[in-house]
């Protein structure tokens, strides 16, 4: 009976020590793969803040490059005009505002206002209502506004030049 006894504890024994020897490996694989999960996030952190830097240094040459001063002048109070159309009567009222790289030209336009304005509102008022009513029309529009801005500027200065001309409201009815 004695001897039922002790295999009776070994082999509680040798069950409890199955499940240690379980819980000890499990363990053990969590650790290896939070340990190994680790080094390769450090791995690849280290990798993509490498390549950020280098491409934060390539970025900001570029933004260096690119970034030019830009100065923007607004021709004054809004135009209304009534548009070219024989069967109805239709009106359009535009905010214009003009950009240049140096404020040369725009001190240029401020001081020929006067020209400017009539140039672009004979402009305005000889357009035909469906022609400006489409995307090309309306870039087609501000294409022939800048040339006349052009054309005043040069005749001041020949190297004074404005970059775009942007519409900033646009209303037509």
């Amino acid at each position: 009976m004695a001897d039922k006894d002790n295999d009776e504890d070994l082999d509680l024994d040798v069950k409890s020590g199955g499940k240690s020897n379980k819980i000890l490996l499990i363990a053990l694989v969590v650790l290896l793969l939070l340990v190994g999960g680790g080094g390769a996030a450090f791995f690849l952190m280290s990798s993509d803040e490498k390549s950020a830097a280098e491409g934060g240094a390539e970025h900001a040459t570029e933004e260096k490059v690119e970034a030019k001063e830009v100065h923007y002048l607004e021709l004054g109070k809004e135009f209304v005009v009534n548009l070219e159309d024989n069967s109805k009567v239709n009106f359009m009222q535009v905010e214009i505002q003009v950009m240049a790289n140096t404020t040369e030209p725009l001190s240029l336009i401020e001081h020929h206002m006067p020209v400017i304005r009539n140039k672009v509102m004979l402009i305005l008022s000889s357009q035909k209502y469906e022609e400006v009513n489409t995307q090309e029309g309306k870039q087609k529009l501000r294409e022939e506004i800048k040339q006349a801005i052009q054309e005043v500027l040069h005749e001041a200065s020949p190297e004074a030049n404005i970059e775009a001309v942007y519409f900033t409201s646009l209303i037509m009815q």
